[in-house]
């Protein structure tokens, strides 16, 4: 009996087996793998694509062939751009800018790889420099030095001193290896002019045959855009040739867009745009410089036979904040405009590069309003920044009662009358049946319930719970003015916050028809003396809201699992000394029960 123990000893003795050759690309967070075969398309006697310089040098031709695969086909590879081919080759932020000396500066020396791309010249031109016109050159490094010309230095405008950048052209060699020829080339007599010190120091920084040096006046002149490729910190550990640059602090974070939670839309929706999520940036004082930051939101895609633009817009807005507020809210964002914002573009990822001052900045990443759809947003800092995603404890303010308990004289006219028609005990419909009789005629009730409207059976359910610890669906008749006292507060706080114009009742149908936002809750949770993480957010809209509104119901639903789920916590606590769950779990288990 014949016993193979491996996939690759079973494809072995099939005949046609080819080897397999894996390539990674990153794409949306991750890296993935895609494997090929040996077999590549021809013209003649050499690859039809992409080759080497050897002709038994293969490694170009299949990395074009598992990237083809990866996007079905290559014909789909005319579609890309060098910015999106950077990203899924490195797994970098990517942006395009403009040339700038400042921009250069910043970059170089951190883990920030630079593609250059030239402009257009003539023919003549283009011969007489050596630069291929629209072409991708790599920026390797930056050097100043001091020039013994007077031209030079009137030239460069800093009493001698010359900065000058160094290129790499991917061609080597022949008369298409794009290397610059003109002031600064090693054949140049602003090179012949320099100290032999300095050229031989320059020469062992350009070791490769296609490297050459030339002004930061000149590039500024000759190369119209700069893609930005900055490497994050846990690729930058793996590649040494970037070890000798600064690293990147990074924060990655999947989320998602909902309508009616944080589908807020850009700025210019000055009541909605703070409910989008928000993350903190904080550069600590007495640092020298400036904090070099970079944002970046990505929506989510899907890269085979991808076309040349995204269906949805996205986009970003920062904001600088005081240290001591949590969160930016729609009085805030009504009251200053924004540092700085991305404008909504249908790209797969937007990017940009900022130098911060000492503070506290906001960066809110958004859609479309109410568009949903998920998200990855990366943020790269220098290491002394922090950054983190706000979010809210889960917390429930305990001396509200206080501020209804007060009336002890009405307390006892409504326990007298309750005891008098009804049992000592009474159930969810019981309590439901008391809200509605006295809804309008009591002074105790009054605004509770109404003809044809007040609590359902589901939130006297809910009410009852909070005072049934024993689980047995019934409740003592006593605690019934405290309920009644804590919805009366509840109602309030929806009251203060007001109907939305999207959705309000008519007078004859009262309190329990009207809607508020959903964008609102997190002020409602608030107004109730109750805070909310993002998570239960999220899950309360979900469960008590329609089409983006709340209703009062849905309201003192809400308040009334929290708080359930508050005392159900506090209470496996108090008998065991570790919860198997969470508070959050515990909230979460609660809103869906």
């Amino acid at each position: 009996m014949l016993t193979i123990s491996s996939e690759d000893e079973i494809l072995s003795h099939f005949k046609g087996y080819e080897p397999q050759n894996a390539f990674r690309f990153w794409q949306w967070g991750k890296w993935i793998e895609v494997r090929v075969d040996d077999r590549l398309p021809t013209r003649g006697d050499r690859p039809a694509h992409m080759h080497c310089a050897q002709p038994d040098i293969f490694w170009a031709a299949l990395l074009e062939k598992a990237y083809a695969k990866l996007y079905g086909g290559y014909a789909f590879l005319k579609f890309g751009t060098v910015g999106r081919a950077l990203q899924d080759l490195t797994g970098a932020v990517v942006q395009s800018v403009p040339p700038s000396g400042p921009l250069l500066g910043g970059a170089v020396p951190r883990s920030t790889l630079l593609v250059a791309i030239s402009g257009v010249e003539k023919e003549t031109k283009r011969r007489r420099s050596g630069l291929l016109s629209e072409h991708p050159y790599s920026v390797t490094g930056l050097a100043r030095v001091r020039a013994n010309s007077s031209d030079s230095s009137q030239a460069s405008g800093q009493s001698g001193d010359t900065s000058l950048i160094r290129l790499r052209s991917p061609w080597i060699g022949g008369e298409w290896g794009g290397v610059w020829c003109g002031a600064w080339s090693e054949r140049s007599w602003e090179w012949n002019a320099l100290n032999e010190r300095d050229r031989e120091l320059l020469s062992s920084r350009s070791s490769n045959d296609c490297e050459f040096w030339m002004s930061v006046s000149e590039f500024l002149s000759r190369f119209v855009v700069i893609w930005l490729a900055h490497i994050g910190p846990d690729d930058w550990a793996l590649e040494p040739g970037l070890h000798t640059r600064t690293p990147w602090r990074a924060a990655l974070a999947v989320r998602q867009w909902r309508a009616g939670f944080n589908a807020g839309g850009p700025h210019k929706f000055i009541e909605t745009t703070a409910t989008n999520p928000q993350f903190r940036i904080r550069v600590p004082a007495g640092h020298p410089a400036k904090a070099h930051v970079v944002v970046a939101v990505s929506q989510k895609y899907e890269c085979y036979r991808s076309r040349n633009y995204e269906d949805e817009e996205i986009g970003f807005t920062i904001y600088e904040v005081p240290p001591g507020m949590q969160r930016v809210t729609p009085q805030y964002v009504s009251e200053q405009m924004p540092l700085d914002f991305a404008p909504l573009s249908n790209l797969r990822e937007i990017a940009t590069f900022f130098a911060l001052p000492a503070g506290d900045f906001v960066v809110m990443p958004h859609s479309q309003q109410h568009r949903e759809g998920r998200f990855l947003l990366r943020i790269f800092a220098d290491q002394h920044t922090d950054v983190w995603e706000v979010n809210e404890e889960n917390l429930v303010i305990q001396n509200i009662a206080a501020e209804f308990c007060d009336e002890r004289t009405i307390d006892a006219r409504i326990l007298y009358k309750l005891r008098t028609r009804y049992p000592h005990e009474i159930d969810a419909t019981q309590l439901q049946a008391i809200l509605k009789a006295h809804g309008g005629n009591n002074r105790g009730f009054r605004g509770l319930g109404g003809i044809n409207c007040g609590p359902s059976l589901e939130l006297c359910r809910g009410m009852l719970a909070l005072r049934d610890p024993a689980l047995g669906g019934r409740l003592s008749i006593e605690h019934v003015p405290a309920l009644i006292g804590l919805m009366r507060f509840w109602k309030a706080a929806f009251r203060r916050c007001g109907p939305s114009s999207s959705g309000t009742a008519t007078i004859s149908r009262g309190i329990w028809a009207s809607k508020v936002s959903s964008y609102c809750l997190r002020g409602l949770l608030w107004a109730g003396g109750s805070t909310a993480s993002n998570k239960v957010l999220e899950a309360l809209v979900s469960r008590f809201t329609r089409s983006r509104q709340i209703t009062l119901e849905g309201y003192l639903l809400s308040m009334a699992r929290l708080h359930l789920a508050h005392e159900r916590y506090h209470s496996l606590d108090a008998k065991a000394k570790a919860s198997p769950l969470s508070l959050e779990e515990m909230i979460l288990m609660t809103i869906y029960s």
